[in-house]
């Protein structure tokens, strides 16, 4: 297996935003200090470590080799950058293996209704299809939502509808609960799409030096010759970030971002991106948003 090839497409990524933009629309600059192979993959690559129990499951399957499959209206899992797994990395990926069409149901419930509902069942005698349906809205939980007509809902599938005595045709418009009685409408919300996920994982690296070799070898470029207005922007972004101070954007700024521009980046997309950059001997992770064109000010 060629484990290099994986990182070719990575520039097609959508690059993340930066945080704490005090001028968005005029483009941002920051820079972090990078000091080996591995702090380059650790920058780049996300881990298992915290992950939700079920979506660590599905990724150990993956890596096992099991193609474990999963069914919901979208992936559980869909990154393009690898992750770390027991000190190696991997691409996972899924395909779709399966589709059909459900009906997708509303329910509501109004914690306090103006007047008692007509009909009305225990929570106990519920069949479990609409205890599943309810989740966690009964009971309700201490600082609910107090509304004016129903105070909260959720959407929901039914494996079998037939099996409700809420949806569909509902029998019942009330729940009693511990001495309450509670509102509750279950609606057609429309059908909706159920795809099966079948899922796999591709070892791209042995280790994190590996990885971050990687990267580096195919998107490293440097950044040199750079003017003295370039210079102080530079600095300012590696003390921080950079924001033009309002007004008009310096051009300084803008000939830095085309240099940036003319560079294979890791992630990049119309509005900017992520590279790797080398400045006076150090390697930078370097996030970038692209000022706008000079006409567009």
């Amino acid at each position: 297996m060629r484990r290099r090839t994986f990182l070719a497409t990575a520039a097609t990524a959508v690059a993340l935003p930066l945080a704490g933009c005090a001028h968005p629309s005029d483009g941002s600059l920051s820079m972090g200090e990078l000091t080996s192979d591995s702090a380059i993959a650790e920058r780049y690559a996300g881990e298992t470590e915290g992950l939700p129990p079920e979506r660590k499951a599905l990724i150990d399957a993956a890596v096992a080799g099991d193609a474990p499959t999963r069914e919901g209206r979208y992936p559980p899992y869909d990154r393009d950058r690898p992750i770390e797994h027991e000190g190696a990395y991997y691409r996972i990926t899924h395909e779709v293996v399966d589709s059909r069409t459900e009906t997708r149901y509303t329910v509501d419930v109004d914690y306090d209704p103006e007047t008692t509902p007509s009909s009305v069942i225990a929570y106990e005698d519920l069949p479990e299809a609409d205890k599943r349906a309810l989740g966690e809205l009964i009971p309700p939980e201490e600082d609910h939502p107090d509304n004016d007509g129903f105070d909260i809902g959720r959407s929901h599938r039914y494996e079998d509808v037939s099996e409700s005595v809420l949806a569909s045709d509902p029998a019942y418009e009330g729940i009693s609960h511990e001495g309450s009685t509670y509102r509750v409408r279950v609606a057609d919300g429309g059908e909706v799409t159920i795809e099966t996920y079948e899922y796999s994982a591709e070892q791209v690296a042995e280790s994190a030096a590996d990885l971050g070799a990687q990267l580096r070898e195919q998107h490293l470029f440097s950044l040199s010759g750079l003017s003295e207005a370039e210079r102080e922007i530079v600095a300012e972004a590696i003390d921080g970030s950079y924001f033009p101070d309002g007004g008009e954007v310096p051009d300084a700024f803008r000939s830095l971002a085309d240099r940036f521009r003319d560079q294979a980046g890791i992630d990049t997309n119309e509005h900017g991106g992520t590279w790797l950059a080398r400045y006076e001997g150090t390697i930078y992770w370097t996030d970038l948003r692209y000022p706008p064109e000079a006409d567009s000010q």
